[in-house]
């Protein structure tokens, strides 16, 4: 798989946004929080090899090929890399989106 992801595809349809976007300022400042905390869960729960892939791929926009030529490493290796990444953020966001509710 060699497309670009997006935070969308990251860990959107599991979580309502609805109740985080709305314009109270309450709920601005959940979204922050989430924020926050997603920074925070990137740093503590992913490996240094998930962070870097994820990060590639997300923040700068390659396509998982172009990171596997950077890294040395097979695109199915990338592939794996940012699946267990996203699957362990997604378990913190919904944890953290239960604990705000």
């Amino acid at each position: 798989m060699t497309e670009k992801i997006s935070l969308t595809d990251l860990i959107g349809g599991k979580i309502d946004y609805r109740d985080y976007i709305d314009g109270d300022s309450s709920n601005i400042e959940k979204l922050t929080g989430m924020y926050v905390f997603l920074r925070k869960a990137i740093s503590a729960e992913l490996t240094e090899r998930q962070r870097r892939c994820l990060t590639m791929a997300l923040i700068e926009g390659k396509t998982q090929k172009e990171v596997a030529g950077i890294l040395g490493v097979n695109a199915s290796t990338v592939n794996r890399h940012i699946a267990a990444a996203k699957k362990k953020l997604l378990h913190a966001v919904i944890y953290y989106t239960n604990g705000c509710r």
